[in-house]
């Protein structure tokens, strides 16, 4: 694990070196992780040891580990670009001081695995000043971002979720008896809203749903009221709270001779406890903009390659820094700067499409207030098996 850990070090060490050949007018990006890269290391000396890596250091850096492994690929293609990498939680060099030096020398294209809100705010404000988009690949909403149309979310947030849910069940469950099981709580109150919202304001025949408000404890006594043995049921979880959704996952697979399946949140993509004998019998459904087949032929290449190099295993978002880095760099190549009306060009996709649309303000239809991708995937799960993707 030493070998590991030091590997990664002079990785990004030469990559903020200039990794990539100099050429002319090469694309030039900036990377931002959350590496926490001074909790391991004293300059260049590993100081923890024979010590697993502190936890809140593995995001950031499976996510660097996925771009440099792109980066890797693309350059084995005479890829034409300049890529530098920034740890934001850097002790040295701070969110701010990093931005000034991209004041002096600007990029084309920024990339953030960011997981703070403020950070995230920062930088998306230093791309509305300097018309460079950002794209933020996995922070899961908009920080409270609006009235930036350089600000592109790849994390598709709540609200495109359950607009999606809603029009999929729509599509495949009007006839069945669907209850949405909600609890206290502001991101429960959310939920409801959206689906309220999209009773009120669709186009086709609204969706029929009984809205139901549990406790924060319950059993399947308190589930099965509302369910009828008649037909299919399709029971949507309105709640972020994992202890709540698992609840409701066993109360459905104590059902006995009811035919249910189950609607989930995106949180739901890595929840722990799925795979638990408890949930097996249950089939649930939810929705997510990352869908990684492992068992394709491409992860399978990626994974041996990852492996030699750092004898591990490909993390969700070790592919995630992969898929972005390899897809976004080539897209700004073919385009340059009109790559950003061309994010929806699906040329070079790997494990996901995008479809990355304008979100608008609903009084001023001219305003944009951020882009974002609407591509979404419905995962079918039993026993924690995936059945099918849709």
């Amino acid at each position: 694990m030493k070998f590991i850990f030091r590997a990664v070090f002079l990785v990004m060490v030469l990559l903020l070196s200039n990794i990539l050949p100099a050429q002319n007018n090469p694309i030039r990006v900036a990377i931002f992780s959350p590496i926490y890269m001074d909790s391991a290391f004293i300059g260049d000396t590993y100081k923890l040891g024979d010590a697993n890596l502190p936890k809140q250091m593995l995001p950031g850096l499976e996510f660097y580990n996925g771009a440099m492994a792109a980066i890797d690929s693309l350059e084995k293609q005479g890829m034409n670009a300049e890529v530098m990498v920034y740890d934001t939680k850097s002790s040295n060099h701070s969110l701010h001081n990093i931005l000034q030096q991209l004041e002096e020398n600007p990029v084309d294209l920024m990339i953030t695995s960011c997981n703070d809100r403020n950070e995230l705010m920062q930088m998306a404000q230093f791309a509305l000043q300097k018309h460079i988009p950002l794209i933020s690949a996995t922070y899961p909403n908009n920080a409270g971002i609006y009235n930036n149309p350089y600000f592109i979310i790849l994390n598709s947030t709540l609200q495109t979720h359950c607009s999606s849910i809603y029009k999929y069940l729509q599509r495949n469950n009007a006839f069945d008896k669907i209850v949405l099981f909600t609890r206290k709580g502001k991101p429960a109150e959310i939920i409801q809203g959206i689906f309220s919202q999209m009773l009120h304001n669709t186009y086709s025949i609204p969706l029929k749903y009984l809205t139901v408000q549990l406790p924060d404890t319950f059993t399947v006594n308190q589930v099965k009221p509302y369910l009828d043995s008649t037909k299919k049921n399709i029971i949507i979880c309105g709640s972020l709270n994992d202890m709540f959704a698992l609840q409701l996952i066993k109360a459905a697979g104590d059902a006995k001779n009811y035919d249910i399946e189950v609607m989930g949140m995106p949180t739901w993509d890595a929840m722990q406890g799925l795979d638990q004998p408890a949930y097996a019998s249950t089939t649930i459904v939810y929705t997510t903009p990352f869908y990684y087949n492992r068992t394709s032929q491409l992860y399978n290449n990626i994974a041996q390659q990852y492996r030699t190099q750092l004898n591990a295993n490909p993390t969700d978002m070790m592919l995630k820094g992969y898929e972005t880095t390899f897809h976004f760099l080539q897209l700004w190549q073919q385009f340059g700067p009109e790559a950003i009306h061309h994010l929806s060009e699906n040329k070079f996709v790997l494990f996901n499409k995008y479809n990355i649309q304008p979100v608008r303000d609903n009084k001023d239809l001219s305003a944009i207030h951020y882009l974002e991708n609407q591509q979404l995937y419905f995962v079918k799960k039993q026993g924690g098996a995936i059945k099918s993707v849709n």
